[in-house]
């Protein structure tokens, strides 16, 4: 909004004074010289006193403009709004839905600003800043809306990457039980295979798993092989004997 705006619609509304009381309209004029002054707070009470005698569409329009330049655009917007339904001139009912776009806008609820400025166009469609406006405001709903994605896209992005992170780590620790799982298995199988070998008799080329049987050198195995032969052939020797020379002996019974 910009400070014609302002003095053109004053002048607009001050054409239709005598509609207004006495009362009411002194309080618009203190009301309009202040703002001019740039005393806003002055301003707005002058219009505050203006449309508690009587509440027209001009001291509600011009209460919004105060509350606006003070920076209460909500307090702001809802004297626009009243301007526009008590406004009976297309004109004023028309820059009462501007100014209340603006105040919208400024509270950054760009959605009601689109609407309000499309109603102003709708009563004044060649209205040049209304249509600025609006384009500002339509502008603006889009960046939000690519910033939101934006928004969602990184919030998935982090969201899958913790997710592989908590799987690569259940990977390695599943990896890790597996291994001792392993180990463990194998271990015990190293054990009873060592269990079983002492179980186990003692096998040519190795040695007896009994550490308290005696040993036999390789020395003594011979001459104990030796031995056995020689009682074998003097076994066989006699046994020739006694086949040639008979049976001799008695038997008693």
């Amino acid at each position: 909004m910009h400070y014609r705006t302002y003095i053109t619609l004053f002048l607009l509304l001050c054409t239709c004074a005598p509609a207004l009381s006495q009362s009411s309209h002194r309080a618009l004029r203190r009301g309009d010289r202040a703002y001019k002054d740039g005393n806003y707070s002055e301003a707005e009470r002058e219009y505050g006193s203006a449309i508690q005698d009587e509440n027209s569409a001009k001291g509600n329009y011009n209460l919004g403009n105060a509350l606006y330049e003070r920076g209460e655009f909500g307090e702001a917007a809802k004297r626009y709004e009243e301007a526009a339904g008590l406004a009976d001139d297309p004109e004023i009912r028309s820059r009462a839905y501007r100014n209340l776009g603006d105040s919208y806008y400024r509270q950054q609820d760009f959605k009601q600003a689109v609407e309000s400025y499309k109603q102003s166009l709708r009563i004044s469609p060649d209205d040049a800043e209304t249509k600025y406006n609006l384009t500002k405001a339509i502008r603006e709903i889009q960046q939000q809306q690519e910033q939101e994605q934006q928004e969602n896209q990184q919030q998935d992005g982090d969201q899958q990457e913790q997710e592989q992170q908590q799987n690569g780590e259940g990977g390695e620790n599943g990896d890790q039980q597996q291994q001792q799982q392993q180990a463990g298995e194998q271990s015990e199988d190293g054990e009873q295979s060592e269990q079983e070998q002492q179980q186990q008799p003692g096998t040519p080329g190795q040695p007896n798993a009994n550490p308290d049987q005696p040993q036999m050198s390789r020395e003594e195995a011979e001459r104990q092989l030796g031995i056995a032969a020689e009682e074998e052939k003097r076994t066989l020797s006699r046994l020739r004997q006694a086949d040639q020379q008979g049976c001799t002996g008695n038997k008693d019974w």
